[in-house]
């Protein structure tokens, strides 16, 4: 028997689905949807090249009711102007990243938030946060229903008290694990001045540095960890599952959460949360 929308109990309506179409050091975007609101969570590749991810998870460019930014590097607002180009549908982000993304995004209908205010789209509560990384006004989210919460950790060289405020109590996390520091170091393609930005605090978190702030948030309550913006050149799925993974069942709960890592040319498959 298929229910009704309104016919749902509230725990079900009140679930969210979340996909990433695709995270890494060449794009990132995901999808978050409730049973009213859908969300484009940044835009980081060509036009076409998210268009065509959006049609392999399922969901139609017209039917999302806002993109929100997480910073304005190009990794994660490449598609702005030519994907919203015939599709009217508002782009939240901070002032500081509106003004900087204006000019390169001129048709973009601009909606500006402030940091640790919450606002909603739809049956979203949406609280944006500060994080440490060498943009001009860089921010994670915490997503929830009444029953389930998401928490969005990507591009951060470190994780103080006020991220750990807003990302405790989680259902699910979408936190970057964006390089080990041997391989960081060893790489051959990277000049030292990068190798130096990307360990900084307004770089990238490495794998242990993830794990050791999941490790302060870890509650039996938490169910999905998803592993986000895995450099191609100085880290491994392999590597970045181990170290998680030690912390998780360290912690004894391997049996209750489900760890995956985002890949940058592969959708995830959807995750259900709540």
């Amino acid at each position: 028997m298929v229910l009704a929308a309104n016919a749902l109990p509230d725990r079900m309506r009140a679930m969210l689905d979340f996909c990433v179409l695709g995270s890494g050091s060449s794009g990132n975007a995901s999808i978050l949807r409730s049973q009213n609101a859908t969300i484009l969570i940044d835009a980081g590749f060509s036009g076409l090249r998210l268009r065509r991810k959006l049609v392999e998870a399922g969901v139609n460019l017209n039917s999302i009711d806002a993109v929100l930014l997480t910073h304005e590097h190009t990794d994660h607002t490449q598609a702005l102007g030519q994907l919203l180009k015939k599709a009217n549908i508002p782009v939240m982000a901070t002032r500081h990243t509106c003004l900087f993304l204006k000019e390169k995004a001129p048709n973009v209908q601009w909606f500006v938030f402030e940091k640790s205010q919450s606002f909603r789209i739809g049956d979203i509560s949406v609280t944006p946060f500060a994080i440490s990384h060498d943009a001009v006004d860089p921010v994670g989210f915490r997503l929830e229903t009444s029953y389930a919460s998401l928490g969005i950790l990507s591009d951060t060289g470190c994780c103080n008290s006020t991220i750990k405020q807003h990302l405790a109590g989680l259902n699910a996390l979408y936190v970057e694990s964006n390089y080990d520091p041997d391989m960081l170091e060893a790489t051959p393609k990277r000049p030292w001045p990068l190798k130096q930005r990307i360990a900084s605090r307004y770089g990238h978190l490495s794998n242990q540095q993830a794990s050791d702030f999941v490790s302060q948030i870890l509650h039996p309550g938490l169910r999905h960890i998803i592993l986000a913006h895995l450099s191609s050149e100085s880290n491994s799925e392999l590597l970045a599952r181990e170290t998680m993974a030690a912390v998780i069942a360290n912690a004894g709960l391997s049996q209750s959460i489900v760890l995956s890592c985002a890949r940058q040319h592969e959708i995830l498959p959807w995750i259900s949360i709540g």
